[in-house]
């Protein structure tokens, strides 16, 4: 910041400490009295550099603020992906990877609590359950607690044998901010690929591990 620089070395030294004394010459003088002007030329000096420093100090923050735009931004608010719009990218990416998208039905889990499949694999037991945060109220400790974005996905049985697998896919878990322009912070697009690679990963893990 070359004009807050020059500003500084204007405004120190003169007109905070006044005029230097004059400078007098030491051929002039005796060894004594040249000894005790060059003291005195240095106690001057070293008040004019404090005094710098002060003035320094005192400016930094102003021109942190002005280079940092001010105070930091309060975070997006988040939405979750809506459940309808959820199932059409869970159907999208089955598709993708082969899997023929089959129609939701209603199973029993191992728990004992009754859930909805949301989209089926047809001719499998298997397919995906999108819980939304009033699925998760409901069905309370029948299922597992959410998982991180860093963490496994959640698989449950159903059926009476335990046969079908079920992949919960929590809406908490696609968050996107409802801003406009190029403010966002996650956008649509972004949390409809993280659920598209969830449902991408699940079924290969199905047919890795030969699920029926």
């Amino acid at each position: 910041m070359p004009l807050m620089s020059r500003k500084l070395h204007q405004d120190s030294g003169a007109h905070h400490l006044g005029p230097l004394p004059h400078r007098p010459s030491s051929r002039a003088l005796a060894p004594g009295q040249a000894r005790g002007a060059r003291r005195l030329l240095g106690v001057a000096r070293g008040a004019a550099r404090l005094a710098l420093g002060i003035a320094a100090a005192a400016l930094a923050p102003l021109a942190l603020a002005a280079c940092s735009g001010g105070e930091a931004r309060a975070p997006n608010p988040m939405r979750a992906l809506d459940e309808r719009r959820a199932i059409e990218v869970i159907r999208q990416a089955m598709a993708h990877e082969g899997a023929q998208p089959a129609r939701g039905r209603e199973v029993e889990l191992t728990s004992g609590k009754k859930v909805r499949i949301d989209v089926g694999v047809q001719n499998r037991s298997y397919g995906v359950i999108y819980v939304t945060d009033e699925d998760a109220q409901a069905l309370g400790a029948a299922i597992p607690p959410p998982n991180g974005r860093d963490e496994k996905l959640r698989i449950v049985r159903g059926g009476p044998d335990g046969a079908i697998r079920l992949v919960l896919l929590y809406q908490q878990n696609y968050l996107y901010d409802d801003l406009v322009g190029e403010s966002h912070e996650r956008t649509t697009i972004t949390a409809e690929r993280e659920l598209t690679r969830d449902v991408q990963d699940f079924i290969t893990y199905a047919r890795t591990q030969k699920f029926q």
